[in-house]
């Protein structure tokens, strides 16, 4: 995880840095896109993985909230680009490094805030009394 969000950031500041002479519109939206693509594929890799292999279901952030994170953090960055054409001649380097920080040193935080929040609203079990299967329901007269 330590990891993932630098070379995430890396990854979305370069597509940024790359789209430098084309609108700002253009080069936000085949951000977009790749942020939209690439975590439900890296879900779902996941998610096969851990039923052929048999391993432990891993807590992984909400896919919804990250994507929703994703979208509002390109859509910041449209507009600082906006904002700072007016100023600089070329915004799009500023923008990039932008979007580098934030992946980088946000997304852990982001991720471990989730992350608790799972923990919390998931209730504790017994080891002694939980079997794997779902507990009888019983029908009151």
């Amino acid at each position: 995880m330590r990891a993932g969000y630098p070379i995430a950031g890396l990854v979305m500041a370069g597509m940024w840095l790359r789209g430098a002479g084309s609108p700002a519109w253009e080069h936000a939206l085949r951000v977009l896109v790749v942020v939209l693509v690439i975590p439900p594929v890296i879900h779902l890799v996941r998610r096969r993985r851990e039923r052929r292999f048999g391993a432990a279901a891993s807590h992984q952030v909400p896919l919804r909230r990250l994507v929703a994170l994703k979208v509002v953090l390109v859509g910041a960055a449209l507009c600082c680009d906006w904002l700072l054409r007016t100023r600089v001649p070329e915004p799009a380097t500023i923008t990039a490094a932008g979007l580098l920080v934030a992946v980088a040193l946000g997304g852990p935080a982001f991720h471990q805030r989730q992350l608790n929040t799972i923990s919390r609203s998931v209730p504790a079990r017994h080891p002694a009394r939980h079997s794997g299967r779902p507990a009888p329901v019983r029908k009151e007269m």
